[in-house]
């Protein structure tokens, strides 16, 4: 899929684990000082990796999504930021969740990224806390139904 200039592949963590990583542990591990060894637990579980490039091949973001709809992470590098590449990731695992059969896709994020999931059409739901003590929201977007049109991904 190509959207304003980046292609968006479905990943797959065999071929592509070195570019996935490579963008995951910028913003996740370098960025926000999280660990690594939970990230990689989960990439052999029939996850579903979507990876973006832009125009000149570069890897600027990536997602990854359980078979349950469970999102794990949506990550853009820094000066891609704010040019939806993010929301265009959210809108990818969405159709594959449409195609998959999934009803619903989620994620647990900081409060902080309320506005960055509502304007992607998700809401949110049960506060939580995270091991370190930080408040965090579920967010929720429902699928369609297989069979029913979907809008266009943007």
């Amino acid at each position: 899929m190509s959207t304003s200039g980046y292609t968006f592949i479905l990943g797959n963590w065999r071929n592509d684990a070195a570019t996935i990583r490579a963008v995951r542990e910028q913003v996740l591990i370098a960025e926000m000082g999280l660990a690594r060894e939970p990230l990689d637990a989960a990439d052999e579980n029939g996850a579903f990796h979507v990876v973006v490039y832009d125009s000149g091949g570069r890897a600027v973001g990536a997602a990854r999504m359980q078979p349950d709809g469970r999102i794990d992470y949506v990550v853009v590098l820094r000066p891609w930021r704010g040019r939806t590449v993010g929301g265009a990731l959210l809108a990818y695992l969405h159709h594959i969740a449409h195609a998959r059969g999934i009803e619903h896709i989620w994620a647990v994020a900081p409060e902080s990224a309320q506005r960055f999931f509502g304007k992607n059409r998700f809401i949110a739901s049960a506060e939580t806390r995270s091991d370190s003590g930080e408040r965090e929201q579920k967010y929720t977007r429902a699928v369609s139904k297989p069979g029913r049109q979907l809008p266009p991904v943007h």
